[in-house]
C-alpha cells in the first residue's frame, strides 16, 4: 500500500511541475511580466516556488505561524466535535446491541 502511495504521490508531482512549466511558459508569451506567486499576508510578488508561500519579512512569518497554529488548532477542535457528536448517536446504539 505504502509503494502505491509513493508512486501516486511522485505521480502527482511530476504532473504538477508539468503543468506549472507549461502555463509558466504560455504566460511568459502573453505577457513580459515573469511567473511569480503573491505573499498569504502582503501580497508582495515572491518566487513561484517559493514554500511556504510568503515572503521574507519578520512580520509575514509570524502571521503566517500564528495562521497555521489556529488552522491546526481549528482542525483538532472540529474533528473531536464531529466525533462526539457522532459518538453520541452511535454509542447508545452500541450500548443496546451488547447489553
Amino acid at each position: 500500500m505504502s509503494s502505491k502511495f509513493d508512486a501516486l504521490k511522485k505521480s502527482i508531482a511530476r504532473t504538477a511541475e508539468k503543468a506549472t512549466s507549461t502555463v509558466a511558459k504560455k504566460a511568459k508569451k502573453l505577457t513580459s511580466v515573469p511567473s511569480h506567486r503573491h505573499c498569504r499576508m502582503c501580497q508582495a510578488a515572491i518566487n513561484i516556488k517559493s514554500e511556504p508561500p510568503i515572503c521574507n519579512s519578520e512580520e509575514c512569518t509570524t502571521a503566517w505561524e500564528r495562521e497555521e497554529r489556529n488552522r491546526k488548532q481549528l482542525k483538532f477542535w472540529m474533528t473531536a466535535f464531529i466525533a462526539l457528536f457522532a459518538f453520541s448517536f452511535i454509542g447508545p446504539l452500541i450500548w443496546r446491541l451488547f447489553a
